[in-house]
């Protein structure tokens, strides 16, 4: 069973997989894809994070000493492949649940796949950061607004599919009125459902 998480910020999101994965005694990836990545590639650790789930700018030019480049080198584009390739290596270790980072299009040919996008209203979504933060709300809408801008524009860039869109998952849940364990019992049943006959 492979589940893939996409979500946008201030939903939860993270914790909803956490649990989901700890019920169903499942590999949890989130940012062991980054350190997967950097094991398996030249990138180091750091900067695979400062690109992590970032829009990609088609012709990116590193700051001076931050890495070697030449040629047509597409620094952006070398670095999702390093998780991409983490990505299909860790669900071949066994039941998974990933977080963003393209899994659910990298992974999308596997048969054992659940595609989950979680949403929820704004004023839920801003609360939630200011809780977990020491933001203002207004501070909170802005980053909100950026980091879901990122999410969408490495979604897009990555893969033919729009970010979010419900066509593109197998379960879209709205979480502003359903508690984190409530949001783990659907999601479970929802992919034994559709993994029943597999």
């Amino acid at each position: 069973m492979i589940i893939t998480f996409g979500r946008q910020h201030g939903t939860r999101g993270y914790l909803i997989a956490q649990q989901l994965a700890a019920q169903l005694g499942c590999n949890y990836c989130d940012k062991e894809i980054l350190e997967r990545a950097a094991e398996n590639s030249h990138f180091s650790r750091e900067i695979l994070k400062s690109y992590d789930e970032k829009r990609v700018f088609p012709y990116f030019i590193p700051a001076v000493g931050s890495i070697e480049v030449g040629g047509d080198f597409r620094l952006n584009m070398r670095l999702a492949n390093a998780q991409f390739d983490a990505i299909r290596e860790l669900a071949e270790e066994g039941d998974a649940v990933f977080i963003g980072r393209c899994a659910d299009y990298v992974l999308r040919d596997r048969p054992d796949l659940v595609r989950v996008f979680i949403t929820a209203e704004r004023d839920f979504r801003i609360q939630t950061v200011v809780e977990n933060s020491e933001l203002t709300a207004e501070q909170a809408k802005k980053l909100i607004k950026s980091v879901d801008r990122d999410r969408a524009g490495y979604y897009s860039y990555f893969t033919d599919q729009t970010w979010g869109d419900p066509a593109c998952y197998d379960l879209t849940l709205n979480v502003t009125r359903i508690p984190v364990e409530g949001a783990v019992r659907i999601i479970r049943s929802c992919a034994e459902a559709i993994l029943q006959d597999r």
